[in-house]
């Protein structure tokens, strides 16, 4: 076969092959904002010929050692298109197969690591439900955009590896400043670490602060915060149950909005650290 013949059937395979959804600004946007409040890189972007893409992904996240420890007793539970005859290109012609090329992204997926239908995209859209309410008293909860298109209420279900997670992310109000809330639920099979205080402080790669134990129950949650001057969420907690389900918990007096920060969190660290027991956010696969 000439040079020129597998050029054209290689572009050819190349051009036939389906080229995933544009990603809507405002969830660039609010992505972008993250990003720079977690101090973790969330995009990564792949090109391989036409099939080139822009793609947001989660941040792996990173384990810490805790820095400390302390026990609070809280009452309750809270292939192939090529002509025929002609051989497929492999590793061994110096061009990777076409299939090679391919993300392989579950079907719910469709081109980026993050599902926009079926039942993992309605867990997370449930999830933000449920986190709407359990909101304290008196802080607002507004929907909609900001004038740059950017969503007061978020929620996603993102494939890690190898597990889904879930998280829903809430903007709310009081006095005319705005804080923020986020749930985070990582199903079983994930390699997050087991001990309390190290498992809330690899939260969205957090620096290590100061941890405690706080006992739910019979249960025994991590509730960290970040070290002094850390601009990002300001206290987070997090709990294993015991069929490796994980949630994370997490509230800030600041929002990724440019709007004052509350003057006082939402919930005292007894309440943050029941809020891992509820039913609602033990989601199962």
């Amino acid at each position: 076969m000439e040079e020129n013949e597998f050029r054209d059937a290689l572009r050819s395979v190349l051009t036939q092959s389906p080229e995933p959804p544009p990603m809507e600004s405002s969830a660039a946007v609010t992505a972008g904002k993250r990003a720079a409040r977690r101090r973790t890189v969330l995009a990564c972007a792949g090109a391989v010929a036409a099939l080139a893409a822009v793609t947001i992904v989660p941040a792996r996240y990173l384990s810490q050692g805790p820095s400390g420890s302390g026990d609070i007793q809280v009452a309750g539970p809270a292939a192939s298109a090529l002509p025929s005859g002609m051989p497929t290109p492999g590793p061994s012609d110096g061009v990777p197969a076409p299939e090679d090329t391919k993300p392989s992204w579950p079907a719910e997926a469709s081109g980026d690591a993050t599902a926009d239908t079926g039942p993992r995209y309605q867990k997370g859209k449930q999830l933000l439900t449920d986190l709407l309410k359990v909101v304290p008293k008196g802080y607002g909860t507004p929907a909609g955009k900001d004038d740059q298109g950017t969503e007061y209420q978020t929620h996603q279900a993102a494939i890690e590896n190898p597990e889904w997670s879930y998280l829903a992310s809430v903007v709310v109000t009081k006095d005319r400043a705005a804080g923020q809330l986020d749930v985070e639920v990582h199903e079983p099979e994930n390699t997050l670490p087991t001990d309390p205080c190290a498992l809330a402080q690899s939260f969205w790669g957090q620096k290590a602060g100061t941890c405690e134990v706080v006992q739910v129950g019979g249960a025994k949650v991590g509730v960290a915060r970040p070290p002094a001057g850390d601009t990002g969420v300001d206290q987070y907690a997090a709990y294993r149950y015991a069929d490796g389900t994980v949630v994370f918990v997490a509230q800030a007096r600041k929002s990724i909005f440019d709007k004052p920060a509350l003057a006082e969190l939402p919930y005292t660290t007894a309440q943050l650290a029941a809020l891992t027991q509820n039913k609602a956010f033990h989601i199962v696969a």
